[in-house]
């Protein structure tokens, strides 16, 4: 059955301290495909039998979104009930409001989880470290995982991703402020000029600082 998810595709620093911790859990732990790759969840997964219909509410509902969302990361945490771990996300409200728009626009033909439901402000963000775990090797790592230092850069969400079996369907650009094919959401050219707007709007953040 063809699976679908809407997240965020993390990248730059956040990602690589993301990435480094997962090395670290896989050489003490053995987790192996119980590692997630590091994104933001913002749907899902779920089915549904009208693609083009997701395709569409997906780019419109992306498209109206005013500004660029935002989000911090921090420390960890984990849900007991299905032995997760993750490391935590804050998210500012305007990336809260986006999420609950594309879940209640989806919701009526797609099969949308209980935590999907949720309303704008109890819907946990998380960037998944580990899933799936075994009780014992849970316990270890969140004991572990408790003396680790935090993830602690700051870093805007780019990009919102709509996925297909884990591959991009398509991908919004909220930087750029378009939306990008598979091929354009992979492309270092696209990178590069997220990096660009990115340090121009840094730039001018801080010259506007008091």
């Amino acid at each position: 059955m063809t699976r679908y998810l809407i997240d965020i595709r993390l990248m730059g620093p956040v990602k690589r301290q993301i990435e480094k911790l997962s090395r670290n859990l896989e050489e003490r732990f053995r987790l192996g495909n119980q590692l997630a790759v590091p994104h933001i969840t913002l749907v899902g997964p779920f089915y549904t039998e009208h693609e083009d219909r997701l395709s569409e509410d997906f780019s419109r509902i992306c498209q109206e979104q005013q500004g660029v969302p935002n989000y911090d990361v921090g420390g960890y945490g984990v849900f007991p009930a299905t032995r997760v771990v993750f490391v935590t996300v804050t998210p500012d409200h305007a990336l809260r409001k986006f999420r609950f728009r594309l879940a209640q626009a989806i919701a009526p033909y797609c099969t949308l989880r209980e935590y999907d439901r949720d309303n704008l402000d109890d819907f946990r963000f998380h960037a998944t470290l580990a899933m799936k775990l075994d009780w014992l090797t849970f316990q270890r790592v969140r004991w572990y995982i408790r003396n680790c230092e935090p993830v602690i850069h700051r870093y805007h969400p780019i990009r919102a991703t709509l996925l297909k079996n884990s591959r991009i369907v398509c991908e919004y650009d909220f930087l750029q402020e378009r939306m990008l094919s598979p091929t354009q959401a992979m492309s270092r050219a696209t990178f590069m000029r997220d990096l660009a707007i990115i340090r121009a709007w840094e730039s001018g953040e801080q010259e506007s600082a008091p």
